[in-house]
């Protein structure tokens, strides 16, 4: 699982938002990782029949990437080409429709940019010094919390209500980070690529109606079939863990007869998910997290770190 691919910043980030970028210097080692180790990279479509044969060849993984950026198009597209490796991204459609707000992004900037913080949330004052970088690392994630903490259906009033007080273009961020609908289309023509459904607003599925989770699904999937010309056969569920994502959405999703839906859960894919297509986990490849060492990425691969994590128990 990716997000984005992008060169390194000189600047200072927080580290959250960080940690959903690799270098394209890092997708190459990788690419060069998995394929030292003898795993085959195959496209999503050829899991079905890969995990109900009773002779696999080969130890196979599978490269998707999450919501959208451009930086997929610009730097990881020529690399995955280059090496004629196949991929998913899976499209929130407010992101190339120029209408989602990538407030995360937003309040990085701001955090770095203040000292302090202040704003008025729910007839509520907060007040955040952000004087040293510490100090900015947990302002983000409180503010990070206080924005998520509610309805979905009131998200863009919160985000609102956080940034009232400093003149920022909210849609910004979106133009200059998210993928176009033409970018999306030329990759869509390529065999290496699929494009999968991602939401329409990127919303915790869990935390909506089953009305509006099913709004969510199908506009997303008829939104990017009449932008590509094509059936779109993957989805992927927004945030993903157990917090986002459970048996409601699950039996949703196969309704809309997806050959594959994945969540963001920590684990290896086992012979028992030829019937589970619909919750497939993804193990993150996450740069910082591992200190730009590759080798580190073993321990994921042959499970053990996702023994540790999910304390012995398969996930399924």
């Amino acid at each position: 699982m990716f997000h984005r691919v992008c060169p390194e910043s000189s600047t200072p980030r927080i580290r959250g938002n960080a940690g959903l970028e690799v270098t394209p210097e890092y997708l190459k080692k990788t690419i060069a990782f998995l394929r030292q180790n003898n795993y085959e990279i195959v496209s999503l479509s050829r899991i079905d029949k890969l995990i109900n044969s009773n002779n696999i060849a080969k130890k196979f993984a599978v490269f998707t990437f999450d919501d959208g950026y451009a930086d997929n198009y610009i730097h990881a597209y020529p690399i995955l080409k280059e090496h004629e490796v196949p991929f998913t991204i899976y499209i929130t459609t407010n992101l190339p429709d120029g209408e989602a707000i990538l407030w995360w992004y937003l309040l990085e900037d701001l955090v770095l940019r203040k000292n302090q913080i202040e704003f008025q949330l729910n007839g509520r004052n907060h007040q955040y010094s952000c004087t040293s970088h510490l100090q900015k690392e947990w302002a983000y994630q409180e503010i990070h919390k206080l924005i998520l903490n509610g309805p979905s259906s009131e998200l863009n009033q919160r985000i609102l209500q956080v940034f009232k007080n400093y003149n920022i273009s909210l849609l910004k961020k979106t133009f200059e980070v998210a993928l176009t609908w033409e970018q999306i289309r030329e990759m869509s023509k390529d065999p290496l690529v699929e494009i999968g459904a991602h939401t329409i607003n990127h919303h915790a599925l869990s935390k909506l109606t089953d009305s509006a989770v099913h709004k969510e699904i199908e506009g997303s999937r008829n939104k990017i079939e009449s932008k590509i010309d094509q059936k779109v056969e993957h989805f992927c569920y927004p945030f993903g863990t157990s917090n986002e994502v459970g048996e409601r959405e699950f039996e949703i999703a196969k309704k809309y007869g997806f050959k594959t839906s994945t969540t963001t859960c920590a684990a290896n894919i086992f012979s028992e998910h030829k019937n589970l297509l619909e919750r497939l986990p993804r193990l993150a490849i996450n740069q910082k997290r591992d200190n730009g060492n590759i080798n580190y990425l073993n321990l994921w691969l042959n499970g053990t770190l996702p023994c540790i994590l999910n304390k012995l128990k398969r996930v399924l």
